[in-house]
């Protein structure tokens, strides 16, 4: 899949998303700037409308949306975004089980602040009209803010008891207007179903990953051994130049040990093949696991069944009750409503 999504500075198209990769950097080759990506399926959503202040109906209304996506990624861990924005509607186009990704400015390998949504298995896309800050940049700010204040309070000589007071209102004003976006890795211990099939596939992954710094190794280890018995026949050859006789001993070793380095060169490349091969047996685990997140759940499944059979029932009386209405009229039963 490619990643379905602009630069929210330049409108050009982003570097494509690798599909295996769970949490990584993309960079707009326009213009320069770095996002971070999580990218997966979205296993779990949930959002919740907040009324910041309601009068009545014919005044102006203030309302904050929050989300909570739970995202499970490629190479099987489990990411949690929770974020708010303002308004009243519910304007984020995903759903359980479809493929999407998160994008976000970064301060260092931390997100800063949440830009954009794409839904990879519809094509839509949800740029936020202002990037949410995250919670720990909205905390900094909230703190500058605070210290100004009482700078201000101690410097100009205000009462500190309206100062704590006003403070007061200020926070909880802040803290209730503002909007804030927090990624995190839960654990996946409580997780239950979904998190003990990730952490298997994690242990996979864990081994996979060792195994290709041992075929590394190997690969490493065949290229010096090579080196090592082309080194010896070179000394064995000049040994015999100069008088066999006399270097018989000698050669003899080298011989013996060339024998047991091409021994050692045979196993390294089962091994290298073996390894290869369990490489491979993992990735197709994986890669199968990650298609079945993919697939719709059985119950789901079986919930669409029963309810598209509850519609077609009903479409099944509707036309039956056409049938009773149209045998009231003599006309129709003439024309044969027997066949109709």
């Amino acid at each position: 899949m490619k990643l379905s999504l602009n630069c929210p500075t330049c409108d050009r198209a982003i570097a494509d998303l690798h599909h295996k990769a769970s949490h990584q950097q993309v960079k707009c080759l326009s213009c320069k700037r770095e996002y971070g990506v999580v990218y997966g399926k979205l296993s779990q959503r949930t959002t919740m409308q907040e009324v910041l202040l309601f009068l009545k109906s014919t005044l102006p209304s203030f309302y904050k949306r929050h989300y909570s996506f739970q995202i499970t990624t490629a190479d099987r861990t489990l990411k949690q975004l929770q974020f708010s924005v303002p308004g009243k509607a519910d304007s984020v186009p995903v759903n359980s089980g479809d493929i999407m990704s998160v994008l976000y400015t970064m301060q260092g390998y931390v997100m800063q602040k949440l830009v954009a949504i794409a839904n990879h298995t519809t094509g839509k896309q949800y740029i936020l009209p202002t990037p949410v800050p995250s919670t720990s940049r909205h905390l900094a700010l909230f703190l500058i803010a605070m210290g100004c204040l009482l700078t201000l309070s101690f410097l100009g000589g205000w009462n500190w008891f309206v100062t704590a007071g006003l403070s007061a209102i200020g926070l909880l004003s802040y803290f209730k207007f503002s909007n804030t976006a927090n990624l995190t890795s839960p654990p996946l211990e409580g997780q239950a179903r979904l998190g003990k099939r990730l952490l298997q596939d994690q242990r996979l992954l864990a081994q996979q990953r060792k195994l290709e710094q041992r075929v590394g190794e190997l690969q490493h280890e065949h290229k010096a051994t090579q080196m090592l018995i082309h080194q010896l026949e070179t000394l064995k050859q000049k040994m015999s130049q100069i008088d066999p006789a006399l270097y018989a001993a000698r050669i003899h070793r080298a011989n013996h040990a060339m024998n047991l380095l091409k021994q050692q060169l045979v196993n390294n490349q089962r091994l290298v093949r073996e390894y290869e091969r369990t490489l491979r047996m993992i990735d197709i685990e994986v890669e199968t696991t990650w298609i079945a997140d993919q697939l719709p759940d059985s119950d789901h499944f079986s919930r669409s069944i029963l309810t598209r059979l509850a519609e077609l029932k009903q479409i099944e009386d509707q036309n039956q009750d056409l049938k009773d209405q149209l045998a009231a009229y003599e006309e129709v039963q003439l024309h044969g409503i027997h066949h109709y």
